[in-house]
């Protein structure tokens, strides 16, 4: 299964890239690489947004879940906390992606076969 985990744009176009955190997100896209948790899915792309609130609101953003390819890609659109992602370091980034991840992945559970015990496990264990 693919993992790919977009940098947040707003964040990088305005404070950079972490670099740790982006070390993580090429970790994880080459762990999973070869696992599988869905006998349908096989990409997952997330794309967190990292605004202050008041941006937003202003934008009038939604998160929102689709699917491509019947159900074989499933896009993900996830906010995360703006605040908490600028005020950590880098390892409390790494930690905050990890839970944006699980986050996005129960919210398409519902709607496809997947196996979110063990893709849950894979995610703790990755370093």
């Amino acid at each position: 299964m693919e993992l790919n985990i977009n940098s947040p744009v707003y964040f990088k176009d305005h404070y950079g890239i972490d670099d740790e955190v982006y070390k993580f997100c090429q970790r994880a896209y080459l762990f999973f690489k070869d696992k599988k948790y869905s006998n349908t899915l096989q990409i997952i792309g997330i794309v967190p947004i990292v605004k202050p609130q008041e941006i937003v609101e202003g934008e009038n953003y939604k998160e929102k879940v689709k699917f491509l390819c019947n159900k074989s890609v499933a896009s993900i659109n996830i906010k995360m906390d703006f605040n908490d992602y600028y005020n950590a370091d880098s390892i409390k980034r790494i930690e905050l992606t990890k839970e944006m991840i699980l986050t996005a992945v129960k919210r398409i559970i519902t709607k496809v076969d997947f196996d979110y015990g063990k893709f849950k496990e894979d995610l703790i264990s990755l370093h």
